[in-house]
């Protein structure tokens, strides 16, 4: 047996586990399924975190077991862990049924294929294996109508986008005659990227990859879909989605690049695509589109998880200013930004939930002197919304450093003013929370303070502490995140 294919195997086995566990213990040990999750997720993200990274390839050659996969495979793991624990901390679901686990266990599941997948069948096929549980997740509360609705939406946006995905696809195909990247890579190499049906191809594929990482204009779903989901829910598709279409958007751009020859071990990519500047400046406008549509819309929310779903939707303009730059420093500034905002939207989606189930709303205006009436809980949020403005010392701040230097390194000096005007315009309603939780009275109905338990606190604090120390001590994070983006993943090579 390949170790690379052991987290999926631990993947699967706990799924099994949970589904026998919650038919066998059914109203007789309800924590049992939530801890086998767990710690299937545990075990699958350690097994990814030890194996060693062989560049070989697994399942007939549909998967390549690189660092690249690895680190995202443990990432999505983690999340998915957090996210569990968190949905018991949360406004609604506090038991989660076998159902709900073993649907997050499959989501991750094919996170970990996409983030390995060099086939475009073994892309399109994880790509459905994250999104139709997701679907599910989000309309689990059967008698909410918001979470109906949600997840209506989720589906009907998320069948158009899948099948433009499949329809670009085939296209490839047919330029690759096969359906390795390896192949296609091959193929454009030879000539045929000058035909007209390569961009019209291509740019359908980002379509369906803008769709997962809720991408303009590909985006209108998300703010129902937080909105209508438990905040836990919100937060696992805010984070493990979006880095798990990251990864599969890498994949298949790595595929797409034009240069002359794969890169050798070590040697960095930072030169714009030759034949392929169209795709990269199409990727340009829409990472711009995204975070401009997302601060400003983010301004006018009343509510907490309508503006952290726009507050992510600008975040994947950020990350797609990394790739479309495309050069090895920006692939690393963008994995470096992935683990920032693991810990920063995981606690901001944490704190919103914990929240809402303290005083039954997520309006805004009903946080009014919170940060009086709970001074751990205001300074917690107040951390996690600063970090996620990008102020320094704080590990967003380095993100966005990191991601903007890349920028700028490359002569794209439009593109960073761009992006820095976004970040102060995000200051705005970052900053508008904490002006009800400090600066406004609250009235004699909002004088109860939420009743944090020590499982809440905990939980808290293992995601808002990482904020405040990686954002002092990164430099090695930052060398990790370069070793996950060689020019062997970028060139496609080995």
């Amino acid at each position: 047996m390949d170790l690379a294919l052991l987290p999926a195997i631990l993947l699967t086995v706990g799924l099994l586990a949970v589904i026998v566990a919650d038919l066998l213990g059914r109203g007789r040990s309800p924590g049992a399924p939530l801890a086998l999750a767990v710690t299937a997720l545990l075990l699958a993200g350690w097994a990814a975190a030890s194996a060693m990274p062989t560049d070989g390839r697994l399942v007939l050659g549909a998967l390549k077991a690189d660092r690249f996969g690895q680190v995202f495979t443990v990432f999505c793991c983690a999340v998915g862990a957090v996210s569990l624990l968190a949905t018991t901390r949360g406004e609604a679901l506090r038991r989660p049924g076998g159902e709900f686990l073993s649907l997050v266990l499959v989501s991750v599941l094919g996170m970990s294929v996409l983030s390995m997948a060099v086939d475009m069948v073994t892309l399109y096929l994880a790509f459905e294996m994250v999104s139709i549980p997701a679907y599910v997740l989000v309309g689990m509360r059967r008698a909410d109508r918001l979470a109906t609705e949600a997840s209506m939406k989720y589906v009907l946006f998320g069948a158009v986008s899948s099948a433009l995905m499949l329809f670009g696809f085939t296209w490839l195909v047919g330029l690759a005659g096969g359906t390795s990247l390896e192949a296609l890579r091959a193929a454009l190499a030879n000539g045929a990227g000058a035909q007209p049906v390569f961009f019209v191809a291509a740019t359908m594929v980002l379509a369906g990859f803008a769709f997962k990482i809720s991408a303009v204009p590909f985006h209108f779903w998300a703010p129902d879909v937080y909105a209508g989901a438990p905040a836990a829910v919100g937060g696992f598709l805010a984070v493990a989605s979006k880095a798990a279409g990251f990864a599969g958007l890498v994949r298949v751009m790595g595929a797409l690049d034009l240069s002359a020859a794969p890169l050798t071990e070590g040697e960095q990519l930072t030169h714009v695509w030759p034949q392929g500047s169209a795709f990269l400046a199409l990727l340009a406008v829409v990472a711009v589109l995204t975070m401009t549509v997302g601060n400003l819309a983010a301004l006018r929310q009343r509510e907490i998880k309508r503006l952290l779903a726009w507050s992510s939707i600008a975040h994947a303009g950020y990350l797609l200013l990394a790739l479309s730059v495309w050069s090895t420093g920006a692939i690393a500034a963008m994995v470096f930004y992935l683990v920032a905002y693991l810990f920063m939207n995981l606690a901001a989606f944490l704190l919103a939930g914990l929240l809402i189930r303290e005083l039954g709303t997520g309006e805004i205006a009903a946080f009014r002197g919170l940060g009086r009436r709970a001074p751990g809980l205001g300074i917690a949020f107040a951390i996690v919304l600063f970090s996620l403005t990008g102020l320094p010392p704080l590990f967003g701040f380095v993100a966005k450093l990191q991601v903007f230097y890349a920028i700028f390194d490359q002569g794209y000096v439009w593109l960073g003013v761009i992006g820095l005007i976004n970040g102060a315009i995000s200051l705005y309603y970052y900053a508008r929370i904490l002006s009800w939780m400090y600066l406004t009275d609250e009235s004699a109905a909002d004088a109860r303070a939420p009743r944090l338990s020590a499982a809440d606190r905990l939980l808290t604090l293992g995601l808002v502490l990482p904020v405040v120390v990686f954002g002092l001590w990164w430099g090695w994070i930052l060398e990790w995140a370069r070793s996950v983006a060689p020019g062997t993943l970028l060139g496609m090579g080995g």
